[in-house]
């Protein structure tokens, strides 16, 4: 587990100071197969070998911040229920994740 560097805090202001600040990132040996990254709450969990890619964690800190702005109930609420609703109006697993606003939104911020 890590903090970000000092490089790091300062590559990503289209996340607010107090998010990249609170962000801990971890590397872990395996995620769902595809996943690269995967936020939770501030936890940021990296597929080793991708510990270093600055996109991701672009895009993975804005997850911190909308964990932070809605709290636990409300982002898992919007995240998985933006997901089941695509799949049930019958998008293949990879399109109904796109649709999520909430994955939306950190693809428009990070460009990743």
């Amino acid at each position: 587990m890590r903090s970000l560097t000092a490089d790091e805090l300062a590559r990503y202001p289209h996340v607010p100071e107090v998010d990249r600040g609170r962000a801990r990132v971890v590397a872990v040996p395996r995620l769902t197969p595809g996943i690269a990254g995967m936020t939770l709450g501030r936890w940021i969990l990296l597929r080793r070998g991708h510990e270093h890619d600055g996109d991701l964690l672009g895009h993975e800190l804005v997850h911190v911040r909308q964990w932070r702005e809605l709290g636990p109930i409300r982002f898992l609420r919007r995240y998985l229920g933006a997901y089941v609703r695509g799949r049930v109006r019958g998008l293949r697993h990879q399109d109904a994740y796109a649709a999520i606003p909430l994955e939306q939104e950190a693809r428009a911020l990070s460009g990743y």
